[in-house]
């Protein structure tokens, strides 16, 4: 048996091992303007100071009374109230209401002082400036009391938590105009291999080079994902440079990627080296996943590796399954992210082989409002265009022997739009 495969962990065996022995670390804390806090991670509670509604508000469209006055009203017996203003957003009204009198008032107005109650607009009719009132209501009847929404010192926002779009509008809300959040983790990234270049002439002289693609869908990714990024470039296949690259990474960096060299070829010095540069040194080598087996995950004196496998689907996978969790582990992230996920049902049987967890590219089509799930392939985990022509992929776990035709499956999704291919295009 290969020095590879002699402990292979299933999926999420290996993933909750390792995240185990993951702490968060401390990073800096910034103030950004709301506007720039698109992504970024919280980096403390949030209290409110402030009452919302900041005043009691009408919730629907009225006029504002004394309940009391409107007590024994009815159709064949309506009372008549004064009206004495009007009360509208932005521009309430300004003096005080007594008994007999009403004020006009729109859905999310100031309740004029002396108001306890708005009746609703349909209860009532108008006759001069008399108000003829033909139901009654009682005490906060119809009105939004202030802080019902959130109330001064209540706590709205938690650290770690990812700022949306709303997030970020309910804070300006709460009148808040500056953020505090985590400073971008730093994370390095390189790949390993005398065979990879970035320079296309060289590949197109027939060299024996190969394009190293990998290292720029890694780091883009990373960028995605809210990090920062330090790109030591192509490593080759020596363990002298691989250490001082790595020891370097230690250094400057908060987590770092590789990309290439996880296998058992005679040139993949990366475990070597992984294994001797400190404690505990390599934790998971080689999981039951296809494509992805070759997954390194190390710690180096508190300092994490993840060492990804150079064909570029099983990296793809193995860094959506592992490297990303371990990141938002890491830098305090609060919840655990869900990648995006539909229902289709499957166009053909799925063969798949027990104890390993396959993950299989699909294209969805939409046909007649129902989605179905098309295999592209199950195997090639070299095979980018694979990933670039599929919508997303579905996992089938280490305890099932494939799926059948007409099965519903869950489609994890690569892009976050589906419907980009059609029927014709099949």
């Amino acid at each position: 048996m290969s020095r590879l495969f002699r402990k292979i962990h299933y999926v999420e065996e290996a993933k909750k091992l390792f995240l185990d022995k993951i702490n968060e670390i401390d990073l800096c804390i910034e103030n950004v303007e709301l506007e720039q806090a698109l992504g970024r991670v919280l980096a403390k509670d949030i209290y409110s100071k402030m009452n919302v509604p900041p005043f009691n508000r009408a919730a629907m469209d009225g006029f504002a009374v004394v309940a009391e006055d409107t007590f024994g009203a009815s159709e064949d017996n309506p009372i008549e109230l004064k009206i004495i203003g009007e009360s509208v957003i932005g521009k309430p009204f300004e003096g005080k209401l007594d008994h007999g009198e009403a004020v006009k008032i729109h859905t999310g107005a100031k309740i004029p002082d002396g108001a306890n109650a708005v009746i609703p607009v349909e209860v009532t009719e108008v006759r001069d400036m008399q108000l003829l009132v033909f139901s009654s209501v009682a005490p906060n009847d119809n009105v939004g009391k202030i802080g019902e929404d959130i109330k001064e010192g209540d706590l709205v926002l938690k650290r770690g938590v990812i700022l949306q779009p709303f997030d970020l509008a309910f804070l300006k809300s709460i009148g808040v105009t500056q953020v505090p959040v985590k400073c971008k983790p730093i994370i390095g990234v390189f790949s390993c291999g005398d065979e990879l270049t970035d320079d296309v002439n060289e590949v197109m002289e027939k060299s024996g080079k190969i394009i190293d693609s990998n290292r720029l869908m890694i780091k883009t990714y990373l960028k995605k994902i809210g990090c920062r990024v330090l790109d030591y470039g192509i490593v080759r296949d020596n363990v002298n440079e691989l250490k001082n690259v790595i020891l370097k990474a230690m250094n400057e960096t908060n987590l770092l990627i590789t990309i290439g060299g996880t296998s058992v070829g005679e040139k993949d010095y990366l475990p070597l080296v992984l294994d001797n540069l400190g404690e505990p040194g390599i934790i998971i080598r080689g999981i039951t996943a296809s494509p992805g087996r070759p997954l390194i995950l190390s710690i180096i004196n508190d300092f994490p590796v993840i060492s990804l496998p150079g064909y570029p689907v099983a990296a793809l996978i193995d860094f959506l399954e592992f490297a990303i969790p371990i990141i938002d582990k890491m830098f305090g992230i609060r919840g655990e992210r869900v990648l995006t996920t539909v229902r289709a049902k499957l166009r053909k049987r799925i063969p798949s082989k027990p104890g390993v967890r396959h993950y299989v590219r699909v294209r969805l089509i939409n046909v007649d409002g129902e989605l179905y799930a098309d295999p592209i392939r199950i195997t090639g985990s070299g095979v980018l265009s694979s990933v670039v022509n599929a919508d997303g992929f579905i996992v089938i776990p280490e305890d099932i022997e494939g799926y059948e035709a007409d099965q519903l499956v869950d489609v994890i999704l690569f892009r976050e739009l589906i419907g980009v291919w059609n029927e014709k295009d099949i």
